[in-house]
């Protein structure tokens, strides 16, 4: 890792992780500078930065000015670049986007990472990994509500982690929701709390699972969970949420872990064995 007192690039989408990494970043010494897509950030993400600069999304040549701009050399990426952003009726991409998609294999969420990390590394921009100032953020071995999941819940994580293993090695996404062994939901292009929800639509009960994908980079899309996982986990009446542990981030976990013993909601790390 950098020494502190550098400037420090947070590379930045939707939802709360960028705000809490940027005030991390900060007590750990970096003039944090947030690069994000305009429209798109959590609010009041301003004051937890040094500096915060937008682009319009998928005008890929803005993102990279800014960059160029900010003379970034060092960054790390935090937050969700919706997929679905892409495919909005009002989204215009520009002439530097429609080149770079057009030249890869698929839009796969690792594929179309990887070339933004190649193209920021070819400028000498040098990507850290998601965890490297939170490590201690990541979830226990175990479980860590008050609630422990029974035998049979047991089970269906044991199950659970071996499919969303194979959907992740598929990148297709990192989540799954079953009960007795069935899959009643798996993530795609919609993320994690809308997955539960549809399971939460076909039976209470879910045991909900997420991994980090085989072969992932921690430089970009770490699996994470927060409060917000929990009250879609409510909304759904599920009753486990298990996650791979020394792998996911658990943001929030204090006022999450809370949430989930108000409502009997079991927290599991899962170990790599």
């Amino acid at each position: 890792m950098k020494s502190p007192k550098q400037k420090l690039g947070i590379l930045a989408g939707a939802g709360k992780f960028p705000l809490y990494l940027s005030a991390v970043a900060r007590d750990k010494g970096y003039q944090v500078v947030v690069i994000g897509p305009a429209g798109k950030l959590e609010p009041g993400i301003e004051n937890f930065a040094d500096k915060v600069r937008t682009y319009r999304f998928a005008r890929f040549a803005e993102f990279l000015q800014v960059i160029d701009e900010e003379k970034i050399q060092l960054a790390l990426m935090a937050g969700k670049l919706d997929k679905r952003w892409l495919y909005q009726k009002d989204v215009e991409l520009d002439e530097l986007t429609l080149h770079l998609l057009k030249q890869l294999p698929d839009q796969k969420d690792d594929t179309i990472m990887h070339q933004i990390l190649k193209t920021l590394e070819e400028r000498g921009v040098e990507i850290m990994e998601s965890v490297e100032l939170i490590r201690d953020w990541l979830a226990p071995q175990g479980g860590f509500s008050r609630k422990q999941p029974d035998e049979n819940q047991q089970r269906d994580i044991a199950f659970g982690y071996k499919i969303a293993k194979e959907i992740g090695r598929l990148d297709i996404g990192q989540t799954v929701a079953v009960l007795n062994r069935a899959v009643l939901a798996v993530e795609a292009i919609d993320g994690t709390d809308l997955t539960i929800i549809r399971a939460g639509q076909i039976s209470p009960g879910a045991v909900v699972v997420k991994i980090l994908k085989p072969g992932q980079s921690l430089k970009f899309d770490v699996p994470v969970v927060g409060k917000s996982t929990i009250q879609s986990m409510i909304q759904a009446h599920a009753a486990v949420l298990a996650v791979e542990a020394g792998s996911c981030l658990v943001v929030e976990k204090e006022e999450m872990v809370a949430l989930a013993d108000q409502n009997s909601i079991s927290l599991f790390g899962i170990s790599h064995d």
